[in-house]
């Protein structure tokens, strides 16, 4: 890998070399900027092509570049929290912060990366500051299900409403939602949603899943087992829902919902 990369390196420098015919300031750091933009754009390449090792090489080389784009920092900071290297991740958010302090993605970011780390209430504060800022669907659903994890239905609910807004037909935000519901044993909100998901043709196997649990959370043992999702086995639906009747017994919506995160996790 090493020697993969200092070849790709290499060329870089070289058609770096070839185009810079200034040896002034602003020549050298536009030099420098397309490097680091070049790089990242390289690591993309290489990253969809399954080489996470090598892309995260390349991504950390172009965020080390002094003149390295908050964009930069924050696809390298991206790249290390899918490969889970939390801490390398909220190193480059931190770092793109400091270029720009009200950048969504790099807040995004953080927040997520914060959660994983196991600081819920810090990563929920970043979140919420960045869904406004960034304003996606994608957005809101993170900060929706943080709120869910901790116990914070309503808050939840209000968020998805946020996204779904967004994108309404999106069957990802529509089960969080009525995951969100079920935990405070809201059924009239809960209930109508799972029906929606359920009968749609687009719903995949998570959807299911997540529909059994909004079902078990709720009490709706029987309904599940009358009319069982397709793709799901007798077995997996009666764990589900063992699972559920252990979560309905906890005692309040924090709990609930502590023992839902660690079902999913």
């Amino acid at each position: 890998m090493r020697l993969a990369l200092f070849t790709i390196v290499c060329a870089l420098a070289l058609a770096g070399c070839q185009t810079t015919g200034s040896t002034s300031n602003d020549a050298a750091v536009d030099a420098e900027t397309s490097h680091s933009d070049r790089l990242v754009k390289l690591a993309g390449d290489i990253e969809s092509r399954g080489e996470h090792d090598t892309a995260i090489a390349l991504y950390a080389r172009a965020a080390a570049m002094p003149e390295a784009s908050v964009a930069a920092l924050v696809k390298a900071g991206d790249a290390y929290l899918r490969s889970g290297y939390v801490d390398e991740a909220m190193a480059q958010y931190k770092a793109a912060l400091v270029k720009s302090p009200n950048d969504g993605q790099a807040m995004l970011g953080l927040g997520s990366a914060l959660i994983e780390s196991g600081d819920l209430n810090a990563g929920m504060r970043a979140l919420s500051e960045a869904a406004p800022i960034v304003n996606t669907s994608r957005a809101y659903n993170r900060l929706g299900v943080a709120q869910t994890m901790a116990g914070l239905t309503q808050d939840a609910q209000s968020t998805f409403t946020t996204a779904l807004k967004l994108e309404p037909d999106d069957l990802d935000l529509q089960t969080n939602m009525a995951l969100a519901a079920a935990l405070e044993g809201n059924a009239s909100v809960a209930l109508p949603i799972a029906h929606r998901v359920a009968a749609s043709g687009k719903a995949q196997l998570r959807h299911k899943n997540n529909i059994v649990i909004v079902y078990g959370l709720l009490g709706n043992d029987d309904y599940v087992k009358s009319s069982p999702p397709t793709g799901l086995s007798s077995k997996e639906i009666a764990s589900l829902l063992a699972r559920c009747r252990e979560i309905r017994a906890k005692g309040s919506i924090k709990a609930k919902a502590a023992a839902l995160g660690s079902m999913a996790a």
